[in-house]
């Protein structure tokens, strides 16, 4: 199977045919900011070089689907990882995208995450100057593309980067999905367990004792105290992970924001 013919972006402007009812619209700039991310715990979110423009926490919102066809909606605490790159170092490969443009940058086939629709019989993908290349990047993965961009010396003044500080409500989410991560990692027979506001056992939250967690379940068994020789389940969606982590002294980080090219500013 021949591969599809790729084409740098410093030859192409405006409304680019890839095929007669594929078009794919690219920006009048020179350079891009492409917005990499790593999903906790994994090393990537761990991630940094002299090349990175900026980095944020925040929290993923994904889809997958059901064999029935339904949709189902899951949210991961993450990272993202900003790099401005001259738009020579990018070449467009001439494949049908469907709102995901494959690009190659630095002998690596990347996806642009964009916008598209039906326009004048055909389908148009709009590229804009700040664009996600998706969410679940590795280490060598992020080191190759960082290779490619300009540091945040050269970056400064060629792309605006803003980057908006997190709500109370989006760093409480952030720190919930963390600190999930973290307890279930951490929790041992003894430690506390506190449930979630509209979840009670014995008329209380807790904090209860755990006693055992079930084999490949997603519960715990947990205890009013020592006294009690029976316990309850307590389900992984009914467990408030934050207060469970403060019961027992675990540490979870905070979402960060850096920007070194730019600022951040509040909501």
């Amino acid at each position: 199977m021949v591969s599809p013919r790729s084409v740098n972006l410093s030859e192409l402007s405006g409304n680019v045919e890839v095929e007669p009812d594929y078009h794919v619209e690219l920006p009048d700039t020179e350079y891009f900011i492409l917005v990499a991310g790593g999903n906790y715990p994994a090393a990537a979110t761990r991630y940094d070089h002299p090349n990175v423009a900026a980095k944020q926490d925040k929290v993923f919102l994904t889809r997958s689907y059901w064999p029935n066809g339904s949709k189902r909606w899951c949210q991961h605490a993450g990272r993202d990882f900003y790099f401005v790159i001259p738009r020579d170092r990018i070449a467009l490969v001439f494949a049908k995208g469907y709102s995901y443009v494959p690009v190659i940058i630095n002998g690596q086939t990347l996806h642009l995450d964009v916008s598209g629709g039906t326009c004048n019989e055909g389908w148009t993908d709009f590229v804009r100057q700040q664009v996600s290349v998706g969410i679940q990047f590795s280490k060598q993965k992020l080191d190759l593309l960082a290779e490619a961009v300009l540091p945040p010396d050269e970056a400064r003044g060629k792309a605006s980067l803003e980057l908006t500080e997190l709500s109370t409500g989006d760093a409480a989410g952030f720190v919930e999905l963390l600190a999930g991560q973290v307890c279930r990692s951490h929790l041992e027979n003894g430690h506390k367990l506190v449930l979630q506001d509209g979840y009670t056992y014995d008329g209380s939250r807790g904090p209860f004792f755990l006693d055992s967690k079930a084999t490949r379940r997603r519960y715990y068994i947990a205890k009013v105290g020592s006294e009690h020789r029976t316990g309850f389940r307590a389900a992984y969606t009914t467990i408030d992970w934050t207060a469970t982590a403060a019961a027992n002294d675990f540490a979870v980080p905070r979402p960060i924001q850096e920007n070194r090219v730019g600022s951040v500013s509040r909501t």
